[in-house]
C-alpha cells in the first residue's frame, strides 16, 4: 500500500526525514489554497493508495496537553457561512491514537465550536482527496494553545512526538 505523508512545512516534516528517510513524505505548503494544489498534483503524479496530512494544531481546550497527537476522525471547513461549510470524514483511522474534530481555519480562533483542535489545511487536502478517491486521514500534535503567540509554540516537541507516532503507524 502505497501511503504519501503530507506535511505543510519542511520544519514539520524534519524530525520524521531524520528518523526515516524512506518514507514518501512531501510538503504541500501552508494554507488551504497552497495544500489543495499540491495534494491535487501529488496525488497525480503518484497515485497513492492513501495520504496522511500530517503537522502541527492548536487546541482549543486548555487541558490538552501540549505534544498531544490526534487522529483527525473529522475535518470541518470552518468560517464559512453555514450553507457552503463543509464537514470530511478520515477515509481511514490508524488505531490507537485518540480522535479529534478539527477546523480548518485561515487564522487562528478561539471559536472551535465542537472541535478539539485547528490547523489551516485539512479541509482543503481532505477534499482533494474525496475527489480523487483516495482514503485520507490527518494526524496532528497538539503544539499550542489557540490564540497564543507563536513564540510560546512547542513546534520541536510536538513535531517530536508526531514524528515518533507515524514511524508506529506507518512502519508496523
Amino acid at each position: 500500500m502505497k501511503t504519501v505523508v503530507l506535511f505543510p512545512t519542511e520544519a514539520e516534516a524534519a524530525p520524521l526525514r531524520r528518523r526515516a528517510s524512506e518514507l514518501d513524505i512531501r510538503i504541500c505548503g501552508v494554507g488551504q489554497a497552497r495544500a489543495a494544489a499540491a495534494a491535487a498534483r501529488i496525488i497525480a503524479a503518484e497515485r497513492p493508495d492513501r495520504v496522511i496530512l500530517a503537522g502541527i494544531a492548536g487546541t482549543y481546550d486548555s487541558s490538552v496537553a501540549l505534544g498531544s497527537v490526534y487522529a483527525v476522525e473529522l475535518e470541518r471547513d470552518f468560517g464559512l457561512p453555514a450553507r457552503f461549510a463543509a464537514e470530511f470524514r478520515a477515509g481511514f483511522l490508524p488505531d490507537g491514537l485518540p480522535r479529534a474534530v478539527s477546523n480548518t481555519v485561515q487564522q487562528t480562533s478561539a471559536d472551535g465550536r465542537g472541535a478539539l483542535i485547528e490547523n489551516m489545511e485539512g479541509a482543503a487536502v481532505y477534499a482533494v482527496c474525496a475527489a480523487q478517491g483516495v482514503a485520507c486521514c490527518g494526524i496532528r500534535a497538539v503544539s499550542n494553545r489557540t490564540g497564543e503567540p507563536f513564540g510560546t509554540w512547542d513546534v520541536a516537541g510536538a513535531t517530536d512526538n508526531l514524528a515518533e507516532i507515524l514511524i508506529r503507524i506507518l512502519k508496523s
